[in-house]
């Protein structure tokens, strides 16, 4: 075969008359064309005139040469012009050329931009249109029915989607599809078409998936439909209405508090009969987008009360499914559920508490703050206030603001237990005639609205009150957050009215409250009424803490709102203002929280590094954590530089961002980054590592926390040597057996110096070294060091003692999630409360709005009737790995070093005795001193490690250690952390099965396999009991407490 050196004789045959000699040329440089195109482009123009010729009979030909010419020229514009030209001789397929690949990219990448607004689509080239369709034809042809729905999400062709869906797998495809519309597709407007579009699938199925409806019906906010879901559901068998139970909880867990009250005004009234409604009949309609003086401190009120009974009761009065729906829905069923989770798991390590108390009591008021907002995180929804009544002396010096902080940590310690609230706070609400401490009440009134948080509308009308009947701007302000935060999201225009009265009287204590409140009631409602008058308000008044608590509430209005956000985004980054630039920015936060939202970043980028404020520039950076709270592996390689600017407010952004997006993950690359901003050179930027490292590693231990490198450890040197001090093991000579007693006394302290000097140097290596390489063991260890180091700045050690609050929060019991289960984007309240809790770098009080992020990690099964049964799950991990942390211990080193001089010298003196007496040199030597093990701590002869004796004298360490287990054996009611959840399986041939397909763990509703078997049940405990007696309060005073504080706590007991 001839091998071509050139197309120039090919190209010459165009110039020929004949159209069959034309054609022949045309079709071998189609074979030629990727080697030889330099050449043919210097005639395509001869090509391009064959194809504008009508009368041509392979025009088609002629536009694919032409195509391939202009492809290899990079003129890709005009290669797919020419490709479309071509007509059926363009083939798109999966498996083809280079060219065929990268014209079909183009051709489908301008087919979605023309596809993006109305006004182009009328502008779409039939022949363009051909292409892509051709593509799907392949596409379904092959088998690729995911990159068919990629394609078509991206074009909008909402009828390729459901023709793709019914061609292949319809469970598989219709979970991508669900995953991919709630991540990937930036227009709301189509995104709410594709869910209803989903809501037909679903339904249509041989078994319809009333879940995925459900999480549909909760994207869309129609609570109309989702009520009417509930209710056909209800109609059915028990397997159905153990369904809507399940339904109702996750609504529970993830709606609004105006989604929910909506859902539950739809359905009937309690015990009224349901009627059916199929699903095939509902059809949903896409909803339109819509400092201050200081006051009197010396009054009786303790700020603790003696905790109440626990009572146990095993059973209730039955109650018809719908009753039961209600119940779920308002909440009060899973807050009990979870208090009694929290309740009886609780793992607290007080002695952190007290060491950091003990460390830190004579020092500055802050760090009071700090310990009680900490112990707070570590007993959050436990009702234990242990710590509080171990200490009520140390309580009692809290003044001022400090008292206010201190009073809203109960709300956080008894978050959750609604229906004893008022009892609980009692003591420190205001009570007519009685005038107390303005900072308790005010307090009292936000840990009140704590502890009913998203489920306030039983003490919305007693906040509301409390709020006119006081012109005390301290009790207005804690009655204000109470409010916006049990309000949460409820939309309600009367509350409103109330706060903005208080926001108009111009107070700065008060009206940063209201501002704040304000946004907290209108989350997410877009309400433009009320931005306008908060936007304008904050353009009026001369307070920045007014002005700040506004730009905050601005931006929650606009939660989830995405584009429809843009407006409002681009006039408050545009103001003078840097304050409502601040605003701006978190507005861009709550709107795209969560989406991963390329425009939303790219803005945030820009601002990090441009605007001339500081304070803008670190909230664009921490904003970065909620946009991407659902991809956190790309968080670290996004601010990897912004952690090494030059500016230590960026470098605390990247911090809080680091922690915010990957909280609970145990991140490396994160930890890796966060390690030396722990040892930033400003102490606000270690303040923020501190506690984001916390943020990161809750709920690990020193088993699944992940590892960091080890440095060199020079202790494996000594282990080729035998250490200083070791016991001689050779035999005795003559002249030692002829010391006399005063030589045996040197070499015996000679012996102990030696001794002394190793422990001095394991000790410095293990400073130079970590003695472990797990994080969680190092970011521990690191907190003490910081708390315990007088010199350290007080805003580090701040974030040292919230670190370990974090770190233990809930009694271990709970996590950081601001990431819902599957087909949830982001949990509206703990984002809310994420962010709130961000601006304590102004205020310290609102610390505690980290609590709304606290999500519960307990496995709580129910049966058909609510009840807990007993029923036993797999976790196939090792047990080690999703532990318990151990509890912390004190050192026992004093009393090891008094046995040890104390037994060294008596027997030295007895033995020279011996030795004298007798003259045996044999006996003597056998009971030398120094050769007796009469220490409980000796040195390894052959490592040069410390070795613990028991009382026999025998090494405590050698000890065989059994294997431990691959799995375990867990129960309901046990915790089981995010990560454990992949390992959890049901036992085989087990009686209770979920009725969720996918095991997210929380409140899990079981069908019973078994149902004609007696069923044992778990009892629940009553945390509803009423508070003990007024003596039993005095009983429960420890006796160290300040008599003050005692007889005030007998003195404002409330009346029996």
């Amino acid at each position: 075969m001839v091998h071509l050196t050139s197309a120039a004789g090919v190209i010459s045959l165009l110039d020929e008359s004949d159209e069959r000699l034309k054609t022949f040329a045309l079709t071998q440089l189609n074979t030629i064309v990727d080697q030889f195109w330099a050449e043919i482009a210097d005639s395509v123009t001869k090509i391009e005139i064959l194809y504008e010729d009508e009368g041509f009979k392979q025009r088609e030909l002629a536009a694919l040469v032409a195509s391939k010419v202009y492809y290899h020229l990079g003129e890709y514009d005009e290669s797919l012009t020419f490709a479309l030209g071509a007509g059926k001789l363009f083939e798109p397929s999966l498996n083809s050329s280079e060219y065929v690949e990268t014209i079909v990219s183009k051709c489908i990448d301008k087919y979605v931009a023309l596809r993006a607004t109305p006004e182009t689509i009328a502008t779409i080239d039939p022949r363009l249109e051909n292409v892509v369709q051709r593509m799907f034809n392949v596409c379904h042809a092959d088998g690729e029915y995911k990159q068919a729905l990629g394609i078509a999400l991206e074009a909008q062709r909402l009828d390729v989607v459901e023709e793709t869906v019914l061609k292949g797998n319809q469970n598989e495809l219709l979970t991508y599809l669900m995953d991919a519309t709630l991540a990937l597709i930036s227009s709301l407007e189509f995104r709410n078409k594709v869910l209803n579009l989903l809501v037909k699938l679903y339904g249509n199925l041989a078994e319809p998936d009333y879940i995925a409806c459900a999480i549909c019906y909760f994207h869309l906010n129609d609570a109309i439909h989702a009520a009417a879901l509930l209710q056909n559901l209800l109609t059915k068998d028990d397997y159905h209405v153990i369904l809507a139970y399940q339904i109702a909880f996750d609504l529970e867990a993830n709606a609004t508090q105006e989604f929910l009250l909506n859902v539950i005004a739809t359905l009937p009234p309690p015990t009224t009969t349901s009627t059916t409604i199929p699903l095939s009949s509902l059809s949903v309609t896409s909803p339109a987008p819509a400092g201050g003086d200081a006051m009197d401190t010396d009054e009786q009120t303790p700020l603790i009360q003696p905790a109440s009974p626990l009572v146990v009761t095993t059973g209730g009065n039955p109650s018809s499914p719908l009753d039961q729906i209600h119940k779920i829905l308002s909440g009060s069923l899973s807050i009990k559920l979870h208090l009694d989770f929290l309740y009886r798991t609780n793992h607290t390590d007080l002695l952190i508490l007290k060491q950091t108390r003990i460390a830190l009591e004579s020092r500055s008021a802050v760090f009071h703050s700090a310990i009680t907002v900490a112990n707070g995180f570590m007993n959050a929804g436990t009702t234990s206030d242990e710590f509080l009544r171990q200490n009520l002396e140390w309580l009692a010096k809290a003044t001022n603001w400090t008292k206010f902080t201190a009073t809203a940590g109960l709300g956080v310690i008894h978050k959750g237990h609604i229906s004893r609230g008022k009892a609980v706070l009692g003591p420190y609400l205001p009570r007519d005639g009685i005038s107390g401490s303005p900072y308790s009440e005010g307090g009292s009134l936000f840990a009140l609205g704590l502890i009913h948080a998203n489920h306030g509308h039983d003490v919305m009308e007693y906040l509301t009150a409390a709020l006119k009947n006081t012109q005390n701007e301290v009790i207005q302000h804690g009655a204000c957050l109470g409010l916006g935060v049990a309000g949460m999201a409820s939309g309600s225009e009367a509350t409103y009215e109330e706060l903005k009265n208080v926001l108009f009287t111009d107070s700065a204590v008060a009206g940063e409250a209201a501002g704040l409140a304000m946004g907290l009631i209108n989350i997410g409602t877009a309400n433009a009424k009320a931005i306008e008058e908060m936007l304008q308000y904050a353009h009026e008044t001369q307070h920045e803490k007014i002005i700040r608590g506004l730009a905050i509430g601005i931006s929650l209005i606009m939660y989830a709102k995405e584009e429809a956000a843009d407006g409002l985004i681009e006039q408050l980054c545009a103001d003078k203002d840097p304050i409502l630039r601040y605003s701006g920015i978190y507005t861009v936060a709550m709107a795209y929280s969560g989406t991963s939202n390329n425009k939303a970043i790219a803005r945030l980028l820009h601002v990090a590094v441009s605007d001339v404020n500081d304070d803008v520039r670190r909230a664009a950076v921490t904003s970065l954590g909620f946009v991407l709270l659902r991809t956190p592996s790309q968080v670290p390689r996004i601010v990897q530089l912004l952690a090494e600017s030059y500016n230590p407010h960026v470098r605390y952004g990247a911090c809080l961002a680091l922690g915010i997006a990957c909280a609970g993950t145990a991140m490396s690359e994160a930890l890796e980054l966060l390690d030396p901003l722990t040892k930033d050179s400003v102490d606000f930027v270690r303040q923020g590592a501190l506690m984001a490292m916390a943020m990161v590693l809750v709920q690990h231990n020193e088993v699944s926390g992940g590892g960091k490198a080890a440095a060199p450890v020079a202790a494996t040197k000594a282990a080729a040597a035998p250490a200083a001090g070791t016991p001689a093991v050779a035999a005795p000579s003559g002249k030692e057996e002829k010391k006399d007693a005063q030589d045996l006394k040197k070499e015996a302290e000679a012996k102990k110096e030696a001794e002394r000097k190793e422990a001095e140097k394991k000790e410095a290596e293990k400073k130079e070294a970590p003695a472990s390489t797990n994080w969680v063991e190092i970011v521990r260890k690191r907190f003490e060091t910081i708390i315990k180091d007088k010199y350290e700045e007080p805003m580090a050690i701040f974030g040292a003692v919230l670190g370990q609050g974090i770190l233990d929060a809930g009694g271990r019991n709970v996590t950081i999630s601001l990431r819902g289960p599957a087909g949830i984007s982001a949990r509206m309240s703990a984002v809310v409360g994420m962010a709130v809790f961000t601006q304590f770098w102004y205020w310290y009080p609102l610390s505690h709005f980290l609590s709304l992020a606290f999500t519960p990690t307990g496995v709580i099964g129910l049966n058909k009737d609510l009840n807990i049964p007993k029923f036993d799950l797999i976790s196939n991990a090792r047990p080690s790995l999703f532990a318990y942390p151990p509890e912390t211990k004190l050192p026992e080193t004093k009393e090891i070093e008094k046995v040890a001089t104390a037994v060294l010298s008596t027997t030295a003196k007895a033995a020279a005795r011996k030795k004298v007496k007798d003259g045996d040199a044999m006996e003597v030597e056998e009971k030398k001193p120094e050769d007796s093990l009469v220490s409980p701590m000796t040195i390894d002869s052959v490592g040069g490690s410390f070795v613990l004796l028991d009382s026999e004298g025998n090494p405590e360490d050698k000890k065989k250690k059994k294997k431990e287990p691959s799995f375990e054996v867990i129960e309901n009611m046990t915790r089981v952390v995010p990560s454990q959840l992949k390992f959890i399986k049901f036992k085989e041939g087990s009686r209770y099965v979920a009725v969720k397909k996918t095991f997210t763990g929380g409140i899990v509703l079981l069908h019973d396999k078994k149902p004609d078997e007696a069923v044992e049940l778990i009892a629940v405990s009553n945390l509803d009991a009423p508070p003990a007696a007024a003596a039993a309060a005095a009983a429960a005073t420890p006796a160290a407490a300040a008599p003050e504080a005692a007889s005030a706590s007998s003195a404002t007991a409330p009346p029996s």
